[in-house]
């Protein structure tokens, strides 16, 4: 199958976009967003969208990241397509997120104000099954639940914008094999060949070795990914119904108990995490033992005893409720 309509299927099967849409294109430079840019330039007339470019230089690799803005901004006049850019300015202050983690922010912070300024309230990005298959990796070797071995979702909405990944269902070497039969030009990032990042160990050493056990690890690790969506997506829509169970916008916020009793344990779970995000706690400082504990406080606790979690979040039984307080 042409590579592009394979890349159409996708676009249907997950329902992301339909005519009369305005679809803003993240473009790094590098072959998978370039594709994909190519292949939505080239489907735009049958699925009735229209196109703007995205591009955040993050002034990472000096004088390589100026040449890939160049790049990008000649390939957005050499298409008509009107291209929203910035330079990525490193604040001084002190973070706890790591660098990549910092610039990540800094990206979807960028195209979420460049998607508001073109009236494109879809942003379509260029992960690849590689990227899902190495994310759900990176996930199980650190550690993960339910929701991070979903991976990376096909749709994403945050607030007004809609991510979407169109080449989520295709292999890099497919791309990679397409752009260099087509002779069209892209840029390499050469930190990708770099092995101090955990991402890049994993797809330069750990994915090659595993396939010689199973030559078909990415379509499997998909197929599981996908698997498991449908259950977190049952799980998800079940705790919506739910949200009505934490009382209050503002602390202390509180349960009551035998509400939450009443749940499935992977419910009970979920409503329990809601009403700590809610308080203000940091879902990613909570460990799987929390989670055990949690679930033995509000089992077995007595009344009037209470329970520290990170960030400065609180869990009291107070007669017949959970309360969560800072």
């Amino acid at each position: 199958m042409d590579l592009k309509l394979q890349i159409r299927d996708t676009i249907k099967r997950y329902r992301m976009f339909g005519k009369g849409d305005r679809i803003l294109v993240a473009v790094s430079g590098g072959p998978d967003s370039v594709f994909l840019l190519h292949a939505l330039n080239a489907l735009k007339s049958s699925l009735g969208i229209k196109l703007y470019i995205a591009h955040m230089d993050h002034g990472t690799r000096g004088v390589e990241s100026k040449r890939d803005a160049e790049f990008v901004k000649k390939l957005a006049k050499g298409m008509g397509t009107r291209l929203i850019f910035k330079k990525f300015v490193k604040r001084r202050e002190k973070s706890k997120l790591s660098p990549e983690e910092i610039l990540r922010e800094a990206r979807y912070d960028f195209f979420k104000k460049a998607s508001k300024k073109v009236k494109a309230p879809i942003v379509a990005t260029a992960h690849t099954l590689d990227d899902q298959v190495e994310t759900v990796l990176m996930r199980i070797l650190k550690g993960t639940s339910l929701k991070g071995l979903v991976g990376v979702h096909p749709v994403r909405v945050e607030g007004p914008v809609r991510f979407v990944r169109p080449l989520i269902e295709t292999e890099k070497r497919e791309v990679v094999g397409y752009m260099k039969d087509k002779k069209i030009p892209f840029r390499i990032d050469c930190t990708n060949f770099e092995d101090k990042f955990l991402r890049n160990r994993v797809r330069n050493k750990v994915i090659p070795y595993l396939e010689k056990i199973n030559p078909r690890l990415k379509r499997s690790l998909f197929n599981l990914a996908e698997s498991l969506k449908e259950d977190f997506d049952f799980i998800e829509e079940e705790k919506k119904k739910r949200k009505s169970l934490i009382k209050s916008k503002t602390l202390p916020l509180y349960i009551e108990l035998y509400e939450v009793l009443l749940q499935p344990r992977a419910l009970r779970k979920e409503i329990m995490r809601e009403a700590f995000k809610i308080a203000g706690g940091n879902i990613k400082k909570l460990t799987y033992r929390h989670w055990q504990d949690i679930d033995d406080f509000i089992l077995v606790k007595e009344k009037g005893k209470s329970m520290d979690l990170p960030g400065g979040i609180k869990i009291r039984k107070v007669r017949e409720r959970l309360i969560f307080a800072s």
